[in-house]
């Protein structure tokens, strides 16, 4: 095995972005898109796969712009050009608990795949609230729990035991992070606790198809350095580590490769709030 870039956030955007950003992005705007002209934030943008779709939905009036903690995210997300004729894009470096932005400044707001991670949950659902007028929208999309998604149970246990030899103190709860908002319940009242008055919810599914099977615990976590970037900090501890996790979990992956690919159901919460 071998690392295949030097830019962790590069790798996120290529293999993830493909996998899953862009399916799931597809299906949150089916449920709510911006409409021509609205003024839109999408905020933990990462590299921008939905800035960029928001925009082409809010053209050629309307103006995006993205928000996320982590400026090698951002500049990844300025380097992709947008498509032709979309609204215009600004990127932001910024925290999503404590936005600086205007109160009512924007039509939607969007947060996909990111108030999970955010250290004060309620603080950053209150940043959407505020920023969005009366009478706009909030869009919320975060994965079910962890019990919907056995691969990835699957790895965070193999992970879990190797990772003091990166240097990395995260616990089996940090790791399955991604799936800790996944209640129904949980994401209905935390919205409606911040001040929206109506909250839709609607669940989703993808087939998240990850390329290059044979490589993908790899990539999976050099892709995921991109958010802990501890992970790829010694090249030859982290091979070693790869190599752990990559024989760890063998069985499971097998069982959801198909040919080159290895194909993961992924069930989402998507909420509009008003």
């Amino acid at each position: 095995m071998t690392t295949e870039t030097p830019n962790p956030t590069q790798a996120y955007q290529s293999y993830f972005g493909p996998a899953i950003f862009e399916p799931l992005t597809e299906r949150v705007l089916a449920v709510a898109a911006p409409a021509i002209g609205e003024r839109v934030i999408d905020v933990a943008c990462g590299t921008g796969i939905l800035t960029r779709r928001a925009a082409v939905h809010a053209a050629p009036r309307g103006r995006v712009v993205g928000v996320d903690i982590n400026p090698a995210m951002i500049e990844t997300a300025r380097s992709i050009r947008p498509e032709e004729g979309s609204a215009p894009i600004e990127y932001r470096e910024g925290d999503g608990t404590a936005l600086d932005e205007p109160s009512g400044a924007y039509d939607v707001a969007y947060c996909q795949q990111g108030l999970q991670f955010f250290p004060d949950r309620a603080a950053g659902a209150r940043e959407l609230r505020r920023v969005v007028r009366d009478g706009g929208r909030a869009v919320v999309a975060v994965w079910q729990g962890i019990d919907r998604h056995p691969l990835y149970a699957a790895l965070a246990d193999a992970e879990e035991p190797h990772l003091a030899a990166l240097g990395v103190s995260l616990s089996r709860e940090e790791l399955i992070a991604p799936f800790s908002l996944g209640g129904t319940d949980q994401l209905r009242d935390l919205l409606t606790r911040v001040g929206f008055a109506d909250v839709e919810l609607a669940t989703d599914s993808i087939q998240a198809r990850f390329a290059d099977a044979d490589r993908f615990v790899e990539r999976l976590e050099y892709a995921y350095a991109a958010v802990v970037p501890a992970f790829a900090q010694d090249p030859a501890a982290f091979q070693a580590y790869l190599e752990r996790i990559a024989a760890d979990t063998k069985d499971v992956v097998d069982e959801y490769r198909t040919g080159d690919e290895v194909v993961v159901p992924m069930h989402a919460n998507i909420a509009v709030a008003r």
